[in-house]
């Protein structure tokens, strides 16, 4: 008759107080007997496990710090079992012969294990792929508690399909050891990758954009991982990141005491890793834990890629650090890197908001701002300005708004020196007011600078020396009318001097006073000022004989255009003031700036 385990031994087992010898005798019991393993599993429910403290100690007795067991929190899969217990487990699993177990794998190397299961490089011999095998720790095949959850996360898994999510490949029980079978991703976790590749504030935001797909798409199929974390997200040689290890999964629509549900973690533990946490885990409010939940998470984990710390101090006791997660407000971004963009703070600041209800409704609406802050669109977080959004959009057309800004430049030099034109005029001679009041006035009117300023434009490029740009203008003027034939007189290869008689009489009556305007201007180029004086006031003169009825409001314009270089070519050669030779008999306001359009 076959005896069964002392009470005393299975209690001594469950706290892992045993010797090796003993608990082989344990293990091989409790395969074949129903009776024990009911105990044992009631052992282990019952088995009150402390939080752990500031000081976590291990198995060979050496105390680690809050920060070091925080950073393998965050570095190392998700560990259900307190690390102590973990490595009073540590040799259970590697005594068995597991290149036997597997058949069509060859096991190379054991990797990091967690509380739960252990995890083995293998090689699959058909088709030389490098696999994971996680194979759940004897020590736990007592608890249904435990085998339904490992059961439960290969379903999980099975069930996504995302290029940025682990897949597996198979799951089973051989020799009443629960496994199953993933690709194996050869990379760093998120945080090491980030700083090996000394990634740019873009590239960062880039790469946890491609984390929120994939979650976005978890959430879509009803599964909400609950342990977002560096250690959970590998990033491989191609830079592309997988997510893992949905140990603490939950399935949408379960309740969290549901007999089906994979919430709970199997000893009683906060599901969840203390950095990454959000408030309503930390706070034990399992009801509240949603699609926001994983929201929280990766704002957390952004907000440390891209400002090297934690939203709040986590180095305190696990108390303090659960304190922490619960009430205390993030740092703001830019207290921490002065330039920091304010988009991005923004999206940190609502991913982190402590009341889900504050925070992004969904990971898609996380994604969505973060794709618009990439794309240079404005985020719908922010309240839409017309500054605001003017800046987005001339950031997103950056060479557009280069030439519209070139062009105002233009617009404004140009007025500028027309301005500083009116200062200089303005102390030289005060009587000079009324002249410059209508060129003023003349550049405020529209419809006569929309008339002349083809005819206009072509005298200044003609000034300049640009004779084939004037040409070009030149060839927009329209047919027949006399500013064509003046431009066409003025670039006349043979000496304009010699058909200055033929030009006048191809202006009798009122047009006179345009042919000797136009003469002066050959003059004022040639540097004859003498001669460009005489043709101004001729100019003038006949343009005072006409009736003011009969001067169209464009010869007008130009006609005060003579006055002005009348005023300029006396004033600089000590000549008589011009307002004694000139009277503006017209019924517009004199301008209050000079030549708009020649620049000679």
């Amino acid at each position: 008759m076959r005896l069964c385990l002392s009470q005393d031994l299975i209690e001594r087992y469950v706290a892992a107080k045993c010797s090796s010898d003993e608990r082989q005798v344990v293990e091989k019991h409790l395969g074949s007997c129903e009776t024990c393993k009911g105990r044992m599993e009631a052992a282990q429910q019952n088995t009150a496990i402390e939080p752990p403290s500031s000081a976590t100690a291990d198995a060979n007795g050496i105390h680690k710090t809050h920060e070091e067991t925080q950073r393998l929190q965050d570095d190392c899969p998700t560990q259900a079992l307190p690390e102590a217990t973990a490595a009073a487990y540590a040799k259970d699993a590697t005594a068995a012969p597991w290149e036997s177990m597997f058949e069509g794998y060859k096991v190379v190397e054991e990797m990091p294990r967690g509380g739960q299961a252990v995890v083995y490089k293998a090689v699959h011999i058909a088709t030389k792929t490098n696999v994971a095998i996680k194979v759940l720790l004897s020590t736990l095949l007592a608890s249904a508690r435990a085998r339904y959850y490992f059961e439960r996360e290969a379903e999980l898994i099975a069930s996504l399909d995302h290029p940025n999510i682990v897949k597996i490949r198979d799951s089973g029980i051989i020799h009443h050891q629960y496994y199953f079978v993933m690709e194996y991703i050869q990379g760093q976790p998120l945080n090491r990758y980030v700083r090996r590749e000394k990634l740019s504030f873009r590239e960062r935001v880039v790469l946890l954009n491609k984390v929120c797909s994939a979650v976005t798409y978890a959430h879509q199929q009803g599964i909400i991982h609950r342990d977002l974390k560096f250690g959970n997200i590998l990033v491989d040689e191609r830079g592309e990141p997988h997510i893992l290890d949905f140990g603490l999964a939950k399935a949408i629509g379960l309740s969290e005491h549901s007999k089906k549900d994979a919430v709970v973690t199997m000893t009683g533990q906060w599901s969840g890793t203390l950095s990454t946490m959000s408030p309503e885990q930390a706070a034990g409010r399992t009801s509240m834990i949603d699609v926001r939940t994983d929201v929280y998470s990766l704002g957390v984990l952004l907000y440390h890629l891209l400002t090297e710390q934690y939203p709040y101090d986590v180095s305190g006791s696990t108390l303090e650090v659960l304190r922490n997660v619960e009430t205390a407000e993030p740092v703001r971004p830019r207290h921490i890197i002065r330039r920091f963009d304010s988009d991005v703070e923004a999206i940190l600041l609502a991913a982190l908001a402590k009341d889900p209800a504050e925070r992004y409704q969904s990971v898609a609406e996380l994604q969505g701002d973060i794709d618009n802050w990439l794309a240079g669109r404005p985020i719908r977080l922010r309240s839409v300005s017309t500054l605001y959004l003017l800046r987005k959009i001339v950031t997103r057309h950056r060479h557009t708004s280069a030439v519209a800004a070139l062009l105002l430049l233009t617009v404004l030099s140009f007025a500028y020196i027309s301005f500083d034109f009116w200062m200089a005029a303005r102390k030289e001679a005060r009587k000079s007011n009324a002249i410059i009041g209508q060129w003023s006035q003349s550049f405020t009117d529209h419809s006569v600078f929309a008339g002349s300023i083809a005819f206009t434009y072509f005298l200044q490029l003609w000034h300049e020396g640009a004779d084939k740009a004037a040409a070009w203008v030149a060839s927009f003027l329209p047919d027949g009318s006399k500013e064509k034939a003046a431009a066409a007189f003025l670039l006349d290869s043979e000496s304009p001097t010699q058909n200055e008689d033929s030009f006048r009489a191809a202006f009798p009556g009122e047009n006179r006073w345009f042919a000797e305007f136009v003469i002066g201007e050959h003059l004022r180029r040639e540097g004859n000022r003498t001669d460009a004086i005489r043709a101004y006031r001729r100019s003038y003169d006949a343009m005072q004989q006409l009736p003011t009825a009969s001067v169209s409001r464009s010869d007008r314009w130009l006609a005060r255009n003579v006055a002005a270089h009348l005023y300029e070519l006396t004033s600089k050669t000590n000549a008589t003031d011009p307002e004694a030779h000139i009277e503006d008999r017209s019924e517009t306001p004199a301008p209050k700036v000079a030549s708009q359009g020649h620049g000679g």
